[in-house]
């Protein structure tokens, strides 16, 4: 009976196997299709190949994001997909055809988003090839990758920099992907202390970033397939806002693409997102005008030569004073390193780009978001044009937000759009960065 009971367990153990694979045999290999939502679409491809699993999205600015939990039972298929929420796919296989339903975890039980693929008959290869490589730069190693076109010309290049909170080389895959298949090599890498990088990010300051940008940029010099004359940098955010310091030290980069920074400093962009987000939250006018002089104040006490414990007395303070201050960067309960003091996050605040941006002596193009709650697009752009510098050609799309992407606000916005990226965005970027390599 014993002998029986084991053999039973035996076969179904081994039936259970082979249905897996027989199951993996069918969802294997590339797919494409749609997701929709109130009759707005974004393209959707997925790799379930065994040795990667990724899903991708042009519309949304994704590329070869992994997706989790896959699961195959019975031609019903799940999958999840973790961006700033979890999304859980679940569809049924018929005729290598996927259709199903998306939902957002913590979202309305009523959003009805959906989904439908189709099986390719082949996985499309890429029109590039990817080099890690090691890049030093003073005390530490920064992990790369390389994008490279598959011809033999002569390639203009481009060093992709970090806005302060997205670190790491895989932030970035969309536009290495964008820039390569327009004919660029493309570096993007780990910012120091993150992913593979060497350091400690906040310990640096901008001296140390600036010098990685750098180190990036003399890499691509150096090799073989690059024109030399036509290698340039695209930041965002923070990176954006370092690109006029970068090229006062550096002759390398000859254009310039600049995506949501603040021309003036970190302070001023503090300034406004935090003042921003307390009145947004209910506060009045005059209380976003105390947060944006309580940045001022704190970057004045850090160029009059302030400890760290003065000025985190000074926040907490503040704080205890003005109950909404607990909303921003200069909350009640802070504590303030002495290390990381000495770093960009607060040393970088007494730092004014905006000279620097008056002398450019190299193309530059400057892209604002209309929505961007981190940095005032039209107040940037006002004090770009005062500057009266013929080599900067500054953009702003009205309804997008910091990263380019369409922003959807229920209160002003008749009907519903996915976050997509802003129309008329990359196709301004082609035309511009063209127009430059092909001078």
């Amino acid at each position: 009976m014993k002998i029986m009971k084991s053999k039973l367990i035996l076969l179904l153990f081994i039936a259970i196997l082979l249905n897996g694979c027989a199951n993996s045999e069918i969802i294997s290999g590339y797919w494409t299709g749609s997701i929709g939502l109130n009759g707005k679409i974004v393209d959707l491809s997925v790799n379930l190949n065994s040795d990667k699993q990724t899903f991708s999205s042009n519309d949304l600015m994704l590329i070869e994001q992994p997706i989790t939990n896959l699961k195959i039972d019975n031609g019903n298929i799940s999958f999840s997909l973790i961006l700033d929420v979890e999304l859980n796919f679940k569809g049924e296989l018929k005729n290598d055809q996927i259709n199903g339903t998306v939902e957002m975890q913590n979202g309305p039980q009523n959003m009805n988003m959906i989904f439908n693929l189709t099986k390719q008959s082949i996985t499309p290869e890429k029109l590039y090839s990817i080099e890690t490589l090691s890049i030093k730069s003073n005390n530490v190693v920064l992990s790369a990758d390389i994008y490279k076109p598959h011809d033999d010309n002569l390639h203009p290049a481009i060093v992709l920099l970090h806005g302060s909170t997205s670190n790491y080389k895989t932030d970035y895959i969309f536009y290495a992907d964008y820039f390569a298949k327009l004919g660029f090599e493309v570096l993007i890498f780990d910012k120091r202390g993150s992913g593979k990088s060497t350091g400690d990010y906040y310990l640096s300051s901008y001296d140390d970033l600036i010098a990685d940008a750098i180190a990036c940029l003399e890499t691509m010099y150096k090799r073989e397939s690059v024109n030399k004359e036509k290698i340039g940098l695209w930041g965002l955010s923070q990176g954006a806002m370092l690109l006029p310091m970068i090229a006062s030290k550096t002759t390398i980069p000859k254009y310039l693409i600049a995506i949501s920074p603040d021309v003036n400093s970190v302070t001023e962009a503090a300034a406004f997102s935090d003042s921003l987000r307390v009145v947004n939250s209910g506060g009045s006018e005059l209380d976003g005008k105390i947060v944006a002089e309580s940045h001022r104040k704190v970057e004045k006490m850090i160029r009059e030569g302030n400890s760290h414990n003065e000025v985190e007395e000074f926040i907490r303070q503040n704080a205890q004073k003005y109950s909404f201050m607990n909303q921003t960067g200069l909350y009640g309960n802070i504590n303030i390193d002495k290390n990381e003091f000495k770093g960009f996050y607060w040393q970088g605040r007494i730092e004014n780009f905006l000279s620097l941006w008056g002398s450019l002596k190299i193309p530059t193009l400057v892209v604002f978001g209309g929505r961007d709650d981190l940095v005032d697009g039209e107040r940037n752009i006002s004090i770009l044009k005062s500057l009266n510098n013929e080599n900067i050609e500054s953009k702003l799309f009205p309804k997008a937000n910091h990263i380019l992407k369409k922003s959807f606000n229920p209160d002003i916005d008749a009907e519903f759009d996915f976050p997509r990226v802003i129309e008329g965005y990359t196709d301004t970027v082609e035309k511009w960065i063209k127009s430059e390599i092909e001078k």
